[in-house]
């Protein structure tokens, strides 16, 4: 489904002044523009209902309340672990209760996690993660911590392997795309709520020819579509917009078969302690 934003985008070259004008509010303004009327848009910008109509019409809808309609259903998505959390601080729940639900919470999703993976994918992810020359990780949000995990450990297991938090953000990741082709791997990581700069990384890796292995939630991902192999985490969470240990646990999984995988991963193991003897310390007596 084409995003309002999208909409607009394409739009915005054709329009006037005044829709110019409300199409930059929406863009700068999404949560407001769908919390407040029409006319309490228009007073703010200085601009008539009727420019209000005109430009939703012109990006596709037939009048400004169907617009508005659209754009307060976009936020739902995001909004959903705000209203669980809601709920759940409702309840009268003692700390305990809370500290095991969250736990149940993140066993289930592991459980579902297992239960989903077949022994095709599995095998798919590892060959990947094996032969390319090059692999690059990218997340954003929760997804930038579970991207440096995973860069971590597949770093102790070969080389060629960076991720975003080397190059800046998103602009600098890349920049580093102009080095990768077809024998290299891209290994995007994204859950709800999904950051758009991922999502446009993974469309550029593929459009370069590059592998793109995505660790997301299903296949109603939007980075689902773009990549070529697919590792499905059950991510679910009442207090939050994705579960970081059911995440956590795919990837360690990974690390995991790929260094069953590797030849010389005892070989490795033994070089990279020998290498952090000097900077660790003996638990005491």
């Amino acid at each position: 489904m084409i995003s309002i934003a999208e909409r607009i985008h394409s739009k915005y070259p054709h329009m006037t002044g005044a829709l110019q004008k409300f199409a930059d509010f929406v863009l700068a303004e999404p949560v407001k523009v769908a919390r407040i009327s029409i006319h309490e848009a228009v007073k703010d910008l200085d601009v008539s209902v009727a420019s209000a109509n005109r430009f939703a019409r012109a990006i596709g809808y037939s009048g400004y309340a169907e617009f508005r309609t659209e754009l307060i259903r976009s936020f739902e998505p995001a909004f959903d672990p705000v209203k669980r959390l809601q709920v759940q601080v409702s309840r009268s729940s003692t700390s305990l209760d809370v500290f095991k639900a969250s736990m149940n919470e993140d066993i289930a999703n592991v459980q579902n996690t297992m239960d989903a993976l077949s022994d095709e994918r599995a095998n798919q992810a590892v060959d990947a993660v094996l032969n390319a020359r090059n692999i690059i990780v990218f997340g954003l949000d929760n997804g930038a911590s579970c991207a440096a995990i995973l860069s971590n450990e597949l770093q102790r297991l070969r080389r060629n392997v960076t991720s975003i938090a080397n190059y800046g953000g998103a602009i600098g990741v890349a920049r580093q795309f102009t080095e990768l082709g077809r024998d290299d791997l891209a290994i995007a990581i994204a859950f709800p709520n999904y950051i758009r700069d991922v999502i446009q990384l993974a469309s550029l890796a593929r459009a370069r020819g590059t592998r793109v292995l995505a660790i997301t939630d299903s296949h109603h991902s939007p980075l689902a579509p773009l990549a070529d192999i697919n590792l499905f985490c059950r991510a679910e969470r009442q207090f939050g917009s994705m579960s970081n240990a059911s995440a956590i646990t795919l990837i360690e999984a990974l690390v995991a078969a790929v260094a069953h995988r590797t030849k010389r991963a005892v070989e490795l193991a033994e070089q990279y302690t020998a290498l952090e003897l000097p900077w660790l310390e003996r638990p005491g007596p």
